[in-house]
């Protein structure tokens, strides 16, 4: 199954297009058993980016900072211990994005949720936080879940 790719002219910010370009690129090191298909597979992924108006140098510089035989060791290990849990409970923070997030050091704040949590009585030794960032609803998605039950409600199944 070929993989849907955003156009160069979106609206994601260019740290998120060149994460997810190199993100594909890891995977493809990790899917692919040996140099030469990586290779191809590289290629071809560079060709349908191209296709898609991803600028030529652009290209170049994210896919030069992916190479095989550096990440191959990397990707097949595992990231966990011996396969097993690390004995650190991962904690989650659900958060809605905002630029401001961007400038703040969270871990002065994982470091007082420990101690809060410690105090509770629930804190382990060496807990593990997590930041997950969720699109914040915009007027459009107010608009489509709106004209959504509005078609629904007018056909009497969904749209």
């Amino acid at each position: 199954m070929e993989r849907r790719i955003i156009p160069w002219k979106s609206c994601h910010s260019a740290d998120s297009e060149h994460a997810w370009v190199k993100g594909e690129l890891i995977r493809y090191v990790r899917i692919c058993s040996n140099e030469a298909d990586f290779a191809k597979t590289r290629k071809d992924y560079a060709i349908r980016l191209h296709d898609r108006g991803y600028p030529g140098r652009w290209l170049q510089n994210v896919f030069d900072e992916v190479e095989y035989k550096a990440e191959r060791p990397k990707v097949l290990k595992s990231p966990l211990p011996n396969g097993e849990g690390d004995g650190q409970e991962l904690h989650l923070l659900k958060l809605t994005h905002n630029p401001i997030w961007d400038a703040i050091d969270l871990r002065p704040v994982w470091r007082d949720l420990d101690e809060a949590s410690r105090d509770l009585g629930a804190g382990y030794p060496e807990f593990r936080f997590l930041a997950s960032f969720k699109k914040p609803i915009s007027l459009g998605d107010r608009f489509n879940k709106t004209n959504h039950n509005t078609l629904k409600t007018y056909h009497g199944r969904p749209a």
